[in-house]
């Protein structure tokens, strides 16, 4: 800032005042224009009815800040300066008054007036001790220093006493319109749009609902000092509709800057994909998206929520943080404390099934939400696969799912499993990993894989094996139990929650006169289920309709199901006696 300086016994210059006066402005300006910024401001201004109400309206005490020249034409005995443009204050100490707006010729039809401010010199003569102007104002008169000349050379002209910045106003007609479709006129170059006033036709006066501010007028909502402790600066009203978010500010951007932040009251609800301008007109609507960078979806703004809009330059879109009342979109959770996404939600939810001997396949089933080491992961709707390389032969191995890099993985091993802190079945000794199955390789290497030998850990079905004699009848003689028959044979899988239910029937009979035959089921050799008696009555040999069951829980794992039986000493048994036929089933959950 430059001052004057003075020093005694000098004489005194006439631009002592002024080129101080001008300093002193142009300081002022420079402090505002860091406050504001250089475009156009207005603070107080407030438009309202006349008392009484009259077809005009009346603007209240307030200030415009504009850019303007330095001088646009000579001060005093200061030269004219347009070279430089400054933030320049226009005062309205009392109040303005229109004058009288003309009304729509035509009945059903209103016109919009646009009034409209700038910043103007305005160059006055006045004496402000006495009030009075214009005034002529004494000068040296060298010819006799003691009779000062009234006015320049004595001429008795006034003189202008000082330069005001001021309030202009302009007010600028719309188009008569049928109510409701009239526009507004956009303001004039170097003007500002600050209040727009509707007259009806017929109208005798003009209310408060006669008035509205004109879209985007900067005007300051309050003091700068209270503004930045509420942060009314960045909220603004959406004049928008659905999906389409168009908000006024105070002082509305120009430009967008990275990060920039606005607060906006919704008008309505978005139902899908939606873009925001905060300037419309001048600022290009943006898509916008979620905290998941994602496109809205609908209902993450509602009618009257306040939305908090970030402008994220590198993605081109405005992200939405939040809006009350309203969904918020979350990225996917990607650790255990995480906020999940709806599509997150469940665990679980795939089956496990044999694609081929040499290959396993983990699909969604009811969804496609399964926890891994905490956190919800997707099945991919391809499924997760998984061969049969390297595999040993007739071997137990549990399925388990892991990440790898981002992917969803399987894993064959023969490490069992243990219930984690989460309630989640996982490898024991490794939470990364999640069990879902099960599966029993085959006598040949390297293993291959089966239907019946691969059980889901999730969404289990019930699952049968069986086995089926329907030829010649297989005689035995043996007195102590043993198995009749390896063509009986079922093996089965089951887990250690789930239990064993099996039964054979069919047809047997004994060779010898009194002979008693007995046959009942064993399940790794150990009875499983009571045995059951068939034998001769009278003397004509005959086959006798047996069936045996059981039904238990057994440990996890694989288990091969028999029929045992044994005959009388000196006796002789067929089962499937008269080409009957004889059927084993075993069915568990897997």
């Amino acid at each position: 800032m430059r001052r004057v300086e003075t020093y005694v016994g000098s004489q005194v210059y006439e631009w002592y005042d002024s080129a101080q006066a001008q300093s002193t402005m142009t300081a002022i300006a420079k402090v505002c224009a860091a406050i504001f910024g250089t475009s156009a401001v207005a603070n107080g201004l407030a438009c309202t009815p006349t008392t009484p109400a009259s077809i005009t309206v009346q603007i209240g005490a307030g200030e415009i800040y504009q850019a303007a020249p330095l001088e646009a034409t000579a001060c005093g005995t200061l030269p004219a300066n347009t070279t430089y443009s400054i933030l320049k204050q226009g005062i309205q100490l009392g109040t303005y008054t229109t004058g009288a707006f003309a009304l729509p010729s035509t009945s059903g039809q209103s016109i919009n007036y646009l009034i409209e401010a700038q910043y103007q010199d305005a160059d006055i003569s006045l004496d402000p001790t006495t009030g009075t102007a214009p005034v002529v104002l004494q000068f040296y008169n060298s010819a006799n220093p003691t009779q000062p000349w009234a006015g320049p050379n004595n001429t008795g002209a006034t003189s202008n006493t000082f330069r005001d910045g001021v309030v202009a106003y302009q007010v600028k007609a719309g188009v008569a319109a049928a109510t409701g479709s009239q526009v507004t006129p956009t303001p004039d170059t170097g003007w500002v749009g600050l209040w727009v006033v509707t007259v009806p036709y017929g109208a005798a006066s003009l209310t408060s609902a006669n008035i509205a501010a004109y879209p985007g007028a900067p005007v300051l909502p309050g003091g700068v000092l209270q503004s930045a402790i509420n942060g009314n600066l960045v909220y603004g009203g959406d004049n928008g509709s659905a999906n389409v978010v168009q908000a006024s500010f105070p002082l509305p951007s120009a430009t967008l800057t990275d990060n920039q932040q606005f607060w906006v009251k919704i008008k309505a609800a978005n139902t899908g994909a939606t873009t925001f301008t905060p300037n419309p007109g001048v600022i290009s609507p943006a898509p916008v998206v979620g905290a998941a960078h994602q496109a809205l979806q609908g209902n993450e703004l509602v009618a009257n929520g306040r939305a908090l809009f970030v402008w994220r330059a590198d993605i081109s879109s405005f992200v939405l943080l939040e809006c009350t009342g309203g969904a918020l979109q979350v990225a996917a959770a990607a650790q255990p404390q995480h906020a999940a996404q709806l599509g997150q939600i469940g665990h679980g939810q795939c089956r496990l099934s044999v694609v081929s001997g040499t290959s396993l396949k983990l699909a969604p089933y009811n969804g496609n939400n399964l926890v891994i080491n905490g956190v919800p992961q997707q099945v991919s709707g391809a499924g997760v696969t998984i061969g049969n390389g390297g595999l040993a032969a007739s071997t137990l191995y549990y399925v388990y799912a892991y990440m790898n890099a981002g992917a969803m993985a399987l894993e064959l091993s023969a490490t069992g499993h243990t219930t984690g802190s989460t309630g989640i079945e996982q490898k024991t000794g490794d939470a990364t990993r999640t069990l879902v199955g099960m599966i029993y390789t085959s006598a040949a290497t390297p293993g291959q894989f089966s239907g019946a030998l691969c059980h889901n850990f999730f969404n289990r079905r019930m699952l049968t094996g069986d086995n089926i004699t329907n030829g010649s009848p297989v005689n035995f003689t043996n007195t102590s139990v043993a198995e009749v028959t390896a063509a009986l044979r079922v093996s089965m899988l089951c887990w250690g929650d789930e239990g064993f239910s099996a039964a054979c029937s069919g047809t047997a009979s004994v060779a010898t006169s009194g002979g008693v035959g007995s046959l009942g089921l064993v399940a790794d050799g150990i009875q499983f289920g009571s045995y059951g008696n068939f034998g001769l009555a009278g003397s004509a040999i005959f086959a006798e309709t047996f069936a045996v069951t059981g039904a238990k829980t057994l440990t996890e794992g694989l288990h091969i199901f028999q029929l045992w039986g044994a005959v009388t000493s000196g006796g002789s048994a067929a089962l499937g006696a008269s080409n009957g036929q004889v059927n084993m089933s075993v069915t568990t959950r897997g």
